[in-house]
């Protein structure tokens, strides 16, 4: 017996000196991540069994090699903050493809109203340009008196500023996606204005989008992924397609998803603020619908064009501060230069920036020596994965319609069954103390109390989570879906370089 407890109590010393010596050799990053992996949350698994690292390895989520990057930019629709009592909002459609295409890490620069703001404040969210609203709001006489905070959450310019700040990850990601969702509240908002105006400030916002993703493109082929324009690029860092065949080295990706009509959610109704005479319900309601199509359709007529389009950028100096670098990246990410309010001025005032690429060699007026601007040649390639985000959800809503009242379309909507118990209701919606003691009874058994809000104890029979975002069902299908299609390297280049063989049917 003596023996046993003196083995024993050897082997216990041992187990102890082991992991104590391993807590040692591990650098304090590492440890760190084995925190995060008892808690549960994001961590950058690519790394975390490097020894001796430490010297190269910043402890930071975001700095991460050797993996796919998402880097996500927008409003609520893709912002994953969950706030305190809402753990049944879910993972956000971003962090679902996350999931779907084993991306090693996320940054996220989205915002969203919070959810107790509402009703003291009214409904609202990001917007690719607050500046855009603000303008559009003093035009309008009915309009121009009323307080609004349009710097209240960060545009797409300042979102991407933001991006650009920060230093650059010490391990570079072998590749990075970018991800837009702007246009839900912009169409909201310019729903109020009068007919003509809100044409105008939509087609004003969607060549906004596209002279900020220039920016973005520029930073990302100057300072993440540079390319000297005199030298060939080397065989090691090109990649094939399988799908295509075609060769590239680091592509610009991006992921656009075709934004949902307003006027469908649940908020529209129960808590748009009643319109302002002359304008009406109504009005608003047909303005928000064909804003919506029009929007998405100027996204879709000038993603080719911008694709191809070049951007003029002068490389970084050796020796060049990482300031004075992004500035450079900023003045020369797109060749369109106008005044502030030149843009606002009239119905499709935007000057073809495609016509222009390559020719911001001129001469000053002051007879200085004119800028050696040069278009760099072998940047990398700009792609676009545009998903149909709109129709999976209309689809959604469609089908379960369709099961209510026995019936079915030519597509084979109302022949499956609805993945929801609700298309209508949200999850979380407010106390309504006008109920009776009857009703009351009947939502106690599938609801919770909280704050003064009634949250559901089924959040995935739920279509919505709250009056205007989707539910952690509706956003892991939409995840899914997105996937797939980031996967399968459904791209629009990826159709556009295989136009000929898709229509012959190869």
């Amino acid at each position: 017996m003596f023996n046993l407890r003196k083995r024993l109590g050897a082997s216990i010393l041992l187990t102890v000196l082991s992991l104590v010596s391993i807590t040692l050799l591990l650098p304090s990053s590492k440890v760190k991540q084995l925190q995060k992996v008892t808690l549960g949350t994001t961590i950058e698994y690519s790394n975390l069994w490097k020894w001796g690292a430490s010297d190269d390895v910043v402890d930071e989520e975001e700095d991460n090699g050797n993996g796919i990057r998402l880097v996500i930019f927008g409003d609520s629709w893709v912002d994953d903050l969950i706030e305190d009592g809402h753990g049944g909002k879910g993972n956000n459609w971003p962090q679902v493809l996350c999931e779907e295409i084993n991306c090693t890490s996320r940054l996220n620069f989205a915002a969203s109203q919070p959810s107790d703001a509402w009703p003291s404040s009214p409904p609202t969210g990001v917007m690719a340009s607050n500046e855009i609203h603000e303008w559009a709001v003093s035009q309008n006489q009915f309009l121009r008196g009323e307080e609004h905070n349009y710097t209240a959450y960060p545009d797409l310019a300042s979102q991407i500023q933001s991006y650009i700040s920060l230093p650059a990850p010490k391990t570079q990601p072998s590749e990075t996606i970018f991800i837009l969702s702007f246009g839900f509240w912009d169409i909201y908002d310019f729903a109020r204005l009068d007919f003509i105006a809100a044409q105008n400030v939509t087609d004003t916002s969607v060549d906004f989008i596209f002279d900020q993703l220039d920016i973005l493109y520029a930073h990302f082929a100057t300072n993440l992924y540079p390319f000297n324009a005199l030298t060939p690029v080397p065989s090691s860092s090109i990649t094939t397609s399988n799908q295509t065949g075609s060769t590239s080295a680091n592509k610009f990706k991006v992921i656009i998803p075709r934004i949902f009509e307003p006027t469908l959610l649940p908020g529209w109704i129960s808590q748009r603020p009643v319109p302002p005479k002359p304008s009406s319900v109504a009005e608003q309601q047909k303005n928000a619908v064909y804003l919506t199509e029009r929007w998405n359709q100027a996204i879709e007529n000038k993603m080719g064009a911008w694709m191809e389009r070049k951007v003029a950028s002068v490389p970084a100096a050796a020796g060049e501060t990482e300031t004075e670098s992004r500035a450079d990246v900023r003045e020369n990410a797109t060749e369109r230069e106008m005044n502030p309010g030149e843009k606002f001025e009239q119905f499709g005032s935007n000057p073809a920036n495609e016509e222009k690429a390559g020719e911001k060699k001129e001469e000053s007026e002051d007879g200085k020596k004119e800028e050696d601007t040069k278009v760099v040649e072998n940047l990398p390639k700009k792609d676009i994965f545009y998903h149909d985000t709109s129709s999976l959800i209309l689809d959604l809503i469609l089908e379960h319609q369709l099961e209510d009242e026995g019936l079915s379309d030519a597509s084979g909507l109302g022949k499956g069954e609805s993945p929801f118990d609700s298309v209508y209701t949200p999850c979380l919606r407010p106390l309504d103390l006008s109920l009776s003691a009857e009703e009351i009874e009947e939502i106690v058994e599938g609801w919770r109390e909280v704050n003064g809000m009634l949250i559901c104890k089924e959040p995935e029979e739920f279509l919505w989570w709250d009056a205007w975002n989707l539910g952690s069902k509706g956003k892991r299908l939409v995840g899914e879906s997105v996937g797939e299609v980031v996967k399968e390297g459904r791209s629009l280049r990826f159709k556009m370089d295989n136009k000929g063989k898709i229509a012959m049917g190869h």
